[in-house]
């Protein structure tokens, strides 16, 4: 999973097919296009390649459905099932290829019946089925399937293997749906704070990004019995996660040292290594230039140096903003001009008129017809890979048996407890003692919800799927003896009414439960109104919404032993006062059906938790980037805080348990990888020494003491999380190869002889290191 060199020569981008393929009747190599062959002589015959049947197929298209393959139906329903057929008609004639299913509230059952309809309804009058695509966070798009926690929960449990089990429920849940292809998954990297999307990513280290993202491609990506590929991955976005301000749609600053050592990272590694269907251009703006129109990054890098295959397609909306909003095109018609030759081969448009379906009178434009043939070439492949051409309809039956299955809900359960970080226990505050704690206040906007994020299939009040803390705490308790109150409202700043009687009712409990953070919903949801997280929320502050802080305050002044539990997809700046004064704090990011029920095994005890942050929390607002992986010369203290390193106390890879792990007989030894290249073995031994089993995360991180470019302090390398009995130790060894040790340069993979300094330990604090250095 560390970065290998790339071979850069000026890679033409053909039409092989997107991976190996196998016959769909037998596990045997597929059969490449003939020659000679007639236009539709073999496209329905399974025994051929994707590649070569969609080359056969191509010429019976009409331009007209040439140019439809490059655009859908990204509103199958809206709200409460409601379809109107007349709308889907008129955008299906020049917007053909995909159908998308609208509103993420409408029960699967019923999507999957007016899906099917449509589907059937299109192949009446197309040679070319529909392919049903669309976003997967925190499981399918739509409700009545396994909400996991969302994509920074998960990253939190740093367990890249046990992952492959998440993605393979919401895999084989997607597929008994009907969807093909996701658009995921999300590879930005993000390093401010502020952007209000940091939740659907796995956070702030390429590695730890890669890592996730290749076990999400791969298991998406698996073949079924029948040779297909299960789910088409699209990743994403390219290039992003910086926006200035954190504003969504913003410009990006970066050259390209650091787009290629940093952003750059998972897409080089996952296209390498997965060969993911599609990737989605980004919204951003970068060296002044809409990446949906910038040639350079869409042909020299993405094509000739990374040698991506797949197909490229835009964000929703992206090529109209290039009319719109970026005023780089004087009008629809030549946005689409401008972004197909660029490079763009699909729009994703949800909002109507769409850009590409303009390009239809560009018919005698030479190029344009090449570019549009090979746009529609790449879509008709990726349905002959996923077998939307072959496979049957997916059926009630097997959607009823494959939602929600058994042990899709013990995968989530389990991934939960992983999920959630223990960021202080002032005086072993946790966990509680379960037969001496007869009551509890839980207070707080948050602890009656839940709070999945703006693309869970979920209403954040309907508490009878999954339990809200509240519910998880009653049940633990009893329903008497839980004290609720939520204090304060989300966002309003003139009402504190409610302070003081969660404060008495923290009083009358003994203990204060406190559930704080910031609103990530649907724009559907009853609470869509107060959202502060999410896509288009960016954070101009780091602290809690509203008066959340205030009702903290004055729980903390009525001298009761506190318990804050913190919500939200992003790293939040807490004050001393929160830090110092409350019994423990942890951080439940953006939580998923089980995630309230974890939180209160963790309380109480019966899981000893295991999360590491994916984002560092900074200091303050201000104090920002607060990434662990800084350049030097960003360390010089000019702010009336202590510096970089001590300014960010809970950072990237830290996170507490209920036993404490010793690390000792750390030893960097030279060796040869299986293949027998130069490689550098880092072991160190693990041991459980206090009175509780526990799962530790062991972390490598990397630093070159001398280089041509300024490079980051530190950098992961490499992870692993092991299960620790009390009293046990194990020992962890990573092997590294060295040529994986270097670093892009102008684009080029470059190795230097060096001293490299390797730090093994619990998180990215220099205290929880232990370091070894070897000239390499």
């Amino acid at each position: 999973m560390v970065p290998r060199p790339l071979s850069f020569q000026n890679l033409a981008v053909t039409l092989a097919c997107l991976a190996p393929c196998v016959s769909a009747a037998a596990a045997v190599e597929c059969l490449q296009a003939e020659p000679d062959a007639a236009p539709g002589s073999f496209y329905k015959n399974t025994s051929y390649c994707p590649a070569a049947r969609a080359e056969n197929l191509l010429p019976l298209l009409t331009w007209q459905e040439k140019v439809g393959q490059m655009g859908g139906l990204r509103q199958l329903l809206q709200a409460n099932l409601t379809y109107n057929a007349t709308n889907a008609d008129i955008i299906l004639q020049t917007q053909s290829g995909t159908l998308s299913y609208g509103s993420q509230l409408n029960p699967a059952t019923d999507v999957l019946a007016y899906a099917n309809e449509a589907r059937m309804q299109h192949m009446n009058v197309s040679l070319v089925p529909l392919i049903t695509v669309t976003d997967s966070v925190n499981g399918i798009y739509v409700t009545g399937g396994t909400l996991f926690p969302a994509t920074l929960s998960l990253a939190a449990t740093f367990n890249v293997p046990y992952y492959a089990n998440v993605v393979a429920a919401i895999r084989d849940e997607n597929v008994a749906l009907g969807t093909r292809w996701v658009l995921s998954p999300e590879l930005d990297i993000p390093k401010d704070p502020r952007y209000g999307r940091v939740g659907e990513t796995y956070g702030e280290d390429p590695f730890l990004v890669t890592a996730f993202g290749k076990q999400y491609v791969r298991t998406m990506q698996a073949r079924d019995a029948n040779g297909y590929i299960h789910v088409g991955c699209t990743i994403k976005h390219y290039v992003y996660g910086n926006p200035t301000d954190g504003i969504n749609t913003a410009s990006q600053y970066g050259g390209i040292n650091h787009l290629y050592n940093d952003q750059l990272m998972p897409f080089i590694e996952i296209i390498r290594d997965t060969d993911p269907l599609s990737i989605m251009i980004s919204y951003a703006t970068i060296d002044n230039v809409p990446m949906s129109v910038n040639t350079y990054m869409l042909q020299n890098v993405l094509r000739d140096k990374l040698g991506f295959r797949g197909l490229v397609m835009s964000d929703a909306g992206a090529i109209v903003n290039l009319h719109t909003q970026s005023h780089v095109a004087s009008s629809p018609a030549e946005a689409a001009l401008r972004a197909v030759r660029a490079g763009m081969q699909n729009e994703l448009s949800p909002g109507q008129p769409a850009a590409f379906p303009n390009l239809v009178n560009y018919v005698n434009e030479s190029d344009v017809a090449q570019l549009v043939n090979e746009a529609a070439l790449r879509m008709l492949e990726i349905k002959f890979a996923t077998g939307t051409f072959d496979e049957p309809l997916p059926t009630q039956e097997n959607l009823a048996k494959t939602l929600r299955a058994a042990e899709h809900l013990v995968v989530n359960r389990n991934v939960s407890r992983e999920a959630i970080v223990l960021l202080t226990n002032n005086n072993n505050t946790l966990p509680l003692s379960q037969s001496s704690q007869k009551k509890v206040a839980v207070l707080g906007p948050f602890a009656n919800i839940i709070n999945a994020g703006t693309y869970a299939p979920q209403v954040s009040t309907n508490r009878s799927f999954g339990h809200s803390l509240v519910q998880a705490l009653q049940a633990q308790f009893g329903a008497s003896n839980v004290l609720y109150e939520p204090g304060v409202d989300f966002v309003d700043t003139t009402n504190d009414t409610g302070i003081a009687s969660a404060v008495a009712a923290a009083r009358e409990a003994g203990l204060a439960i406190v559930s704080l953070g910031s609103l990530a919903v649907y724009g559907q949801d009853p609470l869509a109104a107060k959202r502060t997280d999410g896509e288009f929320a960016a954070h101009a502050d780091l602290g809690f919404p509203g008066l959340q802080q205030d009702l903290l305050d004055a729980v903390l002044a009525a001298g009761v032993p506190t318990v804050l539990v913190v919500n939200g997809g992003q790293a939040f700046s807490l004050s001393n006062n929160t830090i110092d004064g409350c019994g423990a704090i942890l951080h439940a990011f953006l939580g998923g059906e089980y995630s309230a029920d974890a939180v209160v095994e963790i309380l109480v005890g019966t899981v000893n938790p295991s999360g590491k942050l994916p984002v560092s929390m900074p200091a303050a607002t201000g104090a920002t980037p607060a990434v662990y992986n800084y350049l030097a010369s960003d360390a010089v203290a000019e702010y009336s805080f202590p510096s970089r390193p001590r300014a960010v106390p809970m950072p990237f890879g830290y996170g507490l348990s209920y036993t404490a792990f010793a690390y000792s007989e750390a030893t960097l030894v030279s060796s040869l990888t299986t293949t027998g290249e130069p490689a550098v073995n880092v072991s160190v031994t693990v041991s459980n020494t206090g009175g509780m089993d526990g799962k530790e995360v062991v972390q490598v991180y990397l630093h070159q003491e001398y280089s041509l470019i300024e490079l980051p302090v530190k950098r992961l390398v490499a992870v692993d999380k092991v299960d620790i009995a009390a009293g046990a130790q194990q020992t962890v060894t990573f092997t590294l190869p060295v040529a994986s040790l270097g670093y892009y340069l102008n684009g080029e993979w470059i190795r230097e002889t060096a001293n490299y300094t390797f730090m093994v330990g619990s998180s990215s604090r220099d205290v929880d290191l232990t370091s070894l250095s070897m000239v390499l």
